[in-house]
């Protein structure tokens, strides 16, 4: 059998400490690269702590003797590992994988609140590579001792492996360690070239009955559930949210209506589609609530932030919001609210903002980590990629597609914006020329380039009218003229 080698890839997406603890991982056999997902923590009532060890680099560490696997040698795993809390690069990234290579990490999950707690893990895979894959978790007990013994299982049964299994974490500092062994199969034929494998792993929390009421009874929390709903249809997803549950979508789901969470809650897309009025509605946090929205999939509609709520999105590239909302907004901070954007491609197609945050009584905050912004809408005038009068707003490594529009408008005297990294566009003109960005409190802009067809940065101010540019720091900031017409406007200006 021929032997190619290609990439195998891991990520572990996201770790959300809640009661609950959601880890992605992609496996992806390719000839050209790897594919990483973004990761993000989050912290609650019930804590836990997850920890990566990779294999030690010069043989020192701890050393794990497995049978049947290895060749009969230990697996010696570095003293220090990681806290996915606190650095969430891929639990596992491979390069030139083929058919016969195997590797190891060692994984530890920590009780690190003050209940005692359950523990169960949940899996969901999918991808044509599947059938080539083999793994194991082997568990080390309390003494560092492997229990149990290796077996190779089809990487076809990883998610009915667990379903049956609580493990308790009783006490502040207990844990559970695995050994995660994984692999192809050395017969792996060439018919799995360039197809994907991927799987989701939760890992669920729940309260443990442990400790005893007020009567002295341990079973009044026995009955508590593991604290994410799994919908696959509009109605049971309108009752989750109505009722501020945290839920994690097990189909492509359409509702005619808008989706209002009522109280803090969690959204898991989990690969699917989340259509609302065919795009015209919304996915909203009620007013002073929560909303984090976690994973890849689609939202065909917009994302909406009541007044003084909060949205957060840990989306990864391939999280998406395609919206038609008359309005113009993919997403929406209403007075007062903080939108958190980490990931992922908005897109509006009508006129309007594709993101907007309004400001109320100086609060609001806007920030934006490796997104892409699209103006759907080939409007001069209504039309903006991010609008916002937020005090406070950062973008980091932001890509807005603009057209004819303003990429960036920023119209608060108070507004301080800083901008690290990206690329702005407004390359399209029909009569007077848009600036790319536009501000009028302050903008510190560094590493980011800016294609232009009118003024690249504009400082505008309604009273007094300025006679230059202040309150521009930039450092690094290149400019492309993107027509001919381009080179009657300045780079930076004011009021023009």
């Amino acid at each position: 059998m021929k032997q190619t080698k290609h990439s195998l890839v891991v990520s572990a997406v996201s770790l959300l400490l809640s009661a609950a603890m959601l880890l992605g991982i992609t496996f992806a056999w390719f000839t050209d690269g790897v594919v990483n997902k973004n990761n993000a923590i989050q912290a609650g009532t019930l804590l836990m702590d997850a920890y990566v060890y990779d294999l030690s680099t010069d043989g020192t560490g701890q050393s794990f003797q497995i049978k049947d696997v290895n060749g009969g040698d230990p697996f010696v795993f570095s003293a220090a590992g990681r806290n996915l809390k606190e650095n969430s690069a891929p639990i596992i990234s491979e390069q030139n994988w083929e058919p016969g290579v195997s590797s190891a990490k060692l994984l530890t999950i920590q009780n690190s609140g003050t209940l005692a707690q359950k523990i169960k893990l949940q899996f969901q895979t999918s991808g044509g590579l599947t059938d080539a894959l083999w793994f194991d978790f082997v568990q080390v007990n309390e003494n560092g001792e492997v229990t149990g013994n290796f077996q190779k299982r089809p990487m076809n049964t990883l998610s009915t492996f667990t379903q049956n299994l609580e493990l308790p974490l009783v006490n502040t500092g207990d844990a559970v360690t695995f050994i995660l062994v994984y692999g192809m199969y050395e017969d792996a034929a060439n018919e799995y070239m360039n197809e994907t494998f991927s799987a989701d792993v939760t890992i669920l929390g729940a309260q443990y009955s442990f400790e005893t009421d007020g009567f002295g009874s341990s079973s009044y929390d026995s009955d508590a559930e593991y604290d994410v709903i799994d919908v696959s249809n509009a109605s049971d997803l309108q009752a989750a949210a109505q009722a501020g549950k945290n839920v994690r979508l097990t189909q492509n789901i359409a509702t005619t209506d808008e989706i209002v969470f009522a109280d803090d809650a969690k959204l898991y897309l989990n690969g699917q589609t989340l259509t609302v009025n065919g795009g015209k509605n919304a996915v909203k946090a009620d007013e002073g609530k929560t909303l984090t929205v976690y994973g890849s999939g689609t939202v065909n509609g917009a994302l909406y932030a009541n007044k003084n709520a909060t949205l957060i999105v840990n989306g990864g590239s391939d999280f998406k919001v395609d919206s038609d909302s008359i309005m113009g907004w993919a997403v929406y901070g209403g007075n007062g609210a903080t939108v958190q954007l980490n990931g992922g491609t908005y897109t509006a197609s009508q006129e309007g903002p594709t993101i907007q945050v309004n400001s109320m009584m100086g609060k609001a905050s806007l920030s934006m980590k490796d997104v892409t912004v699209n103006v759907g809408s080939a409007s001069v005038l209504d039309s903006y990629g991010v609008y916002s009068n937020a005090p406070e707003n950062v973008l980091e490594n932001v890509t807005v597609n603009a057209q004819y529009s303003r990429a960036l408008y920023f119209n608060s005297e108070s507004s301080h914006v800083v901008i690290k990294g990206g690329t702005f566009t407004t390359d399209k003109i029909s009569g007077a020329p848009n600036p790319t960005i536009q501000y009028s409190g302050t903008l510190e802009i560094s590493d980011a380039v800016i294609n232009r067809v009118g003024t690249g940065i504009l400082y505008r101010k309604t009273f007094p009218k300025p006679t230059e540019v202040v309150g521009l720091t930039m450092e690094n900031v290149t400019f492309h003229q993107a027509d001919p017409s381009a080179a009657a406007y300045q780079d930076t200006d004011y009021n023009r």
